[in-house]
């Protein structure tokens, strides 16, 4: 007779970035996907607190409504403390003019980091991992406006921490734990649909790459990723030693003046980032270089969300219109 192996598959790897943030309380995503439900269960292997929150996208009908009774069940079954959010997503992407994906993953953040708040300083936990990683690299890549940046282990935003704890997993490894854990998931068959971009990098493009260059291109990614990040974290630290700010916090022109047009233009990145400007393009930094010189006469740039930046007296200073 042959002895079973009862012997429990070995934890998937967490970044350790994202360990110390799993001391104190955590909200989850929970969509059901295999991602997020092996994320909840190993944070409640590894004893953490945990809320976990699920978003009823008003999408796809008795498929969503069974994604939302699956969830509950395996939150009860955990002794995890579940919450449902309804939001209207297709009219919330009408109402805005974007597509429904986008509107889906605004009202989750919103949502998250509403309840991270409501539960008195919660981190945020999202189960993206390696290959959701590359498609987002991809995806910055084709856009032009971020180049190789991908998703971080940890950052801040709104006040909150948001963490992915499983960035450094394979979605393959996550299917295999999950199966030798015995625990099932829901699939979201939009999905397997390359009906969206990134569906179709994931489906299509991803593979395409990987038969043309003979090799698996997600690692690759990946780690152009990191460096990519490693690079822009020393220009960060290099960037807040420079004195290119007055008491006043405002950006100090002359020493902006004296420099090659490269750090010029990280300069003025990295000031309108200071002032929480969103949707910071190349062409709005080229926009501002061009009225920082003192015997140009026109010195104002418009801003996103009706602000300007405006150069008086040998400062650039970010004001509202």
């Amino acid at each position: 007779m042959t002895k079973t192996d009862t012997t429990a598959p070995e934890p998937l790897p967490l970044e350790p970035d994202c360990l110390p943030y799993l001391q104190q309380p955590v909200v989850l995503g929970l969509s059901g996907g295999r991602d997020s439900v092996a994320l909840l269960c190993q944070l409640v292997q590894k004893g953490c607190t945990v809320h976990a929150l699920h978003v009823h996208h008003g999408i796809r009908a008795e498929e969503a409504d069974a994604d939302a009774a699956f969830c509950a069940r395996l939150c009860e079954q955990l002794d995890v403390p579940f919450e449902q959010q309804r939001v209207d997503v297709p009219a919330l992407a009408a109402e805005q003019g974007i597509s429904l994906e986008t509107a889906g993953r605004h009202a989750r953040r919103w949502l998250l980091a509403a309840a991270a708040r409501r539960y008195k300083g919660c981190t945020v936990a999202l189960a993206h991992h390696a290959d959701d990683q590359a498609e987002t690299v991809l995806f910055h890549l084709a856009r032009g406006s971020a180049g190789l940046r991908g998703m971080q282990p940890v950052h801040e935003a709104g006040g909150i921490t948001w963490i992915r704890p499983l960035l450094s997993c394979r979605r393959a490894e996550i299917t295999a734990w999950l199966q030798a854990q015995g625990q099932g998931w829901r699939d979201d068959a939009t999905n397997s649909v390359a009906d969206v971009a990134r569906n179709t990098l994931r489906l299509e493009v991803l593979p395409t790459l990987n038969k043309a260059l003979g090799r698996d291109v997600t690692p690759i990614l990946n780690r152009s990723a990191r460096l990519h990040g490693e690079t822009q974290e020393a220009l960060e630290a290099a960037l807040s030693a420079l004195p290119m700010l007055d008491p006043q916090k405002r950006l100090y022109l002359p020493f902006v003046w004296l420099q090659p047009v490269s750090l010029q233009k990280a300069i003025v990145r990295r000031y309108l980032q200071l002032k929480h400007v969103s949707d910071i393009s190349e062409e709005l930094v080229l926009a501002i270089l061009d009225i920082l010189p003192a015997q140009v006469s026109s010195a104002r740039v418009n801003l996103p969300g009706g602000r300007q930046a405006c150069r008086r007296e040998r400062r650039l200073i970010i004001t509202e219109e």
